[in-house]
C-alpha cells in the first residue's frame, strides 16, 4: 500500500483539531506554547480545513475519523501507525492519554474496506518513528516513543518482505524520528546531523543522498517535518523558510500554507497525516 515517502499520495487519514489541548505537553514544542497560553482552537480548525483542500485541490483523497474529546492529540494522526507493502499496521502508543485514538481510525479504515494487516499487541511503536528511506530499506527510531521489542515486532511481521529495518536510536528530546530525519523525495533527505547517529549519515552517503541539513533550532520550528504528496511537490508551512527555499532550489515545488496554531501541537504537515496509499 505504501513503499516510499515520495510517491503520488491517494489516500490519507486525517484528524481535525477538534478537540486539540496542549494543557498536557508531549514535547517541549507543545510545552513552550501551553506556557505562551495554549491554542486558538478556532484558529486552528480554519488552518486544518486549509490543509485538507490543499490535499483534495492536489487529488488526495482524505479519509476522516469521528473525533473525540478525550483525545486532544488525535490531529496528530502520523502515529497511528504505517501503511506497508502488506497492510496497515496500527501501533501502540507510548501515552495514556493517546490509548484508544487507533478506534476511531480502525472503524473509517473498515468502513472504506481499507485491510488492516495488523494491531501491535506488545511493545511500543508510534508511526512518526518510521520513515521509509526508499523501497528496500525503512528507519525505526527507537528514542521516547518507540521501543526496541516494537522495532523487533515490527521486524518479524515484515520479516518475508523485501523490507529491511534500520533501528536508529536517537536522543528523546526530539520525541519521533521524523522531526529529525524525512525522506523528502527521492534520494533527497532533510536531516538534523547531530540527532542522528554516525551510520546513519553514512548510509545516506553511500546511497548517494542529497542531504539537506537542518539545524537543532529549526527542528523545534517543524523544519524536518514536512510532507511530499507526490514527486516533487512538498507541503510545507512559513516556519521552514530556510529548507523551502532549499527544497525550491533543487527544483521542487514548494506549497506553503499558514500552519501557526497547529503546530503548537508538537507536530508539522508529515505528523498531522497517516498516508493510506500511496502510487
Amino acid at each position: 500500500m505504501t513503499k516510499n515517502e515520495y510517491g503520488q499520495l491517494k489516500k490519507v487519514l486525517l484528524c481535525p483539531p477538534d478537540n486539540l489541548s496542549i494543557v498536557s505537553p508531549i514535547n517541549i514544542i507543545a510545552e513552550k506554547y501551553n506556557q505562551q497560553g495554549g491554542i486558538n482552537l478556532e484558529r486552528a480548525q480554519a488552518e486544518h480545513q486549509e490543509f485538507v483542500s490543499c490535499l483534495e485541490e492536489n487529488n488526495v483523497e482524505v479519509i476522516k475519523p469521528k473525533t473525540y474529546r478525550r483525545f486532544s492529540y488525535q490531529i496528530n494522526a502520523r502515529d497511528l501507525g504505517v501503511a506497508t507493502p502488506k497492510g496497515i499496521i496500527l501501533g501502540r502508543m507510548q501515552k495514556p492519554d493517546r490509548w484508544g485514538e487507533h478506534r476511531p481510525a480502525e472503524d473509517v479504515l473498515l468502513q472504506k474496506k481499507i485491510p488492516i494487516f495488523y494491531k501491535l499487541d506488545r511493545g511500543i511503536f508510534e508511526g512518526g518513528d518510521f520513515v521509509f528511506l526508499d523501497e528496500k530499506i525503512a528507519l525505526v527510531g527507537t528514542g521516547a516513543r518507540t521501543d526496541i521489542l516494537g522495532f523487533k515486532v515490527l521486524q518479524t511481521l515484515l520479516y518475508d518482505t523485501d523490507l529491511d529495518l534500520i533501528d536508529v536510536d536517537f536522543p528523546e528530546e526530539f520525541l519521533h524520528l521524523d522531526m529529525i530525519c524525512n525522506i523528502i523525495a527521492e534520494k533527497v533527505v532533510l536531516l538534523c546531523p547531530e540527532a542522528v547517529p554516525v551510520s546513519v549519515l553514512q548510509v545516506f552517503r553511500q546511497k548517494k543522498f542529497a542531504i539537506i541539513e537542518v539545524e537543532r533550532e529549526e527542528v523545534f520550528q517543524h523544519a524536518c517535518n514536512l510532507l511530499n504528496i507526490g514527486g516533487e511537490k512538498i507541503i510545507s508551512h512559513p516556519r521552514a523558510g530556510r529548507v523551502n527555499e532549499l527544497l525550491e532550489s533543487l527544483g521542487m515545488e514548494v506549497l506553503v500554507i499558514p500552519l501557526e496554531e497547529v503546530l503548537k501541537s508538537g507536530g508539522g504537515p508529515r505528523c498531522m497525516t497517516f498516508p493510506v496509499l500511496r502510487g
